[in-house]
């Protein structure tokens, strides 16, 4: 007994005490007698306390729960577990194939990554809003591309993805920097191998586009970009030392021509629906 339960406790004087002696040893008696629960009933109550507990624990859950997606409480109990249904959702449906805000929010990512190495402020909301529709455009035309190429029977072996991911390790600067790359876009290494293949599966399609679009690169067009750029009068080297520069840049235009009339006539048969 504490302190405070002393001092709060009434005094007893001799009469009082021996009333109370005669109550106590009336209780006692009744005290003797205590029913004796058979196993089944202490079984049955200890599941009782169980399921009690239970209740308890799955209310409060269910109340954290609540307060967490309404933004009225952080304990961070639900962060990982909202954040991967945001990543669940559908942006957009490509014939039949679902596009995900997991899968938009990387694309976003990549092309603001992008914007910033140029001075893009992407703060801006209108940089914003251009970026988010570009890489949306971007995944729905390479979904499109790539069902075009499975199609078409286009298969990419193991032996093929592997190459490609050494080029892409000695061009970023090693396995250490790759990984800290894809860790940063939130992605895995499984993520990693599979845009390899979809990569390899997509431009082996363009590919066979652009050969059967014969582009070529004539030496009127090289004249002509050379002087639009200033020439030799804006202090530009020899048209022979940047020719090979040149070249790609035209070349790279007539392919997104070709690229982009190609797409036009994939959009015309699918069904494309963002949401």
């Amino acid at each position: 007994m504490s302190e405070k339960e002393t001092k709060q406790q009434p005094v007893v004087t001799e009469v009082e005490k021996t009333t109370h002696q005669s109550t106590e040893e009336s209780a006692q008696v009744k005290a003797a007698y205590v029913p004796v629960e058979s196993p089944g009933q202490k079984k049955s109550k200890m599941w009782m306390y169980i399921a009690a507990i239970g209740i308890v624990a799955f209310t409060l859950l269910v109340v954290f729960f609540l307060l967490e997606k309404e933004g009225r409480s952080s304990t961070g109990v639900f962060d990982s577990y909202f954040a991967a249904q945001e990543n669940k959702a559908v942006v957009a449906v490509v014939n039949g194939e679902d596009i995900t805000a997991g899968d938009l929010n990387t694309s976003i990512q990549q092309f603001s990554q992008a914007a910033v190495a140029q001075g893009i402020d992407i703060e801006n909301p209108a940089v914003r809003a251009d970026v988010r529709n570009q890489a949306l455009e971007v995944l729905v035309n390479t979904v499109l591309l790539k069902q075009a190429a499975q199609e078409q029977g286009i298969e990419v072996s193991d032996q093929q993805a592997a190459e490609r991911l050494d080029t892409i390790k000695s061009e970023i600067g090693g396995e250490e920097v790759l990984l800290a790359r894809i860790s940063e876009l939130g992605l895995t290494y499984a993520d990693l191998e599979e845009d390899i293949k979809e990569e390899i599966l997509v431009q082996t399609l363009l590919d066979s586009v652009f050969a059967e679009a014969g582009i070529e690169v004539t030496e009127e067009e090289l004249q002509a970009v050379y002087d639009a750029a200033g020439g030799s009068e804006a202090g530009l080297p020899p048209l022979e030392d940047v020719r090979e520069q040149i070249e790609a840049q035209v070349r790279g235009s007539k392919e997104q021509e070709v690229i982009d009339e190609y797409l036009s006539t994939l959009k015309t048969d699918a069904e494309v629906d963002t949401l």
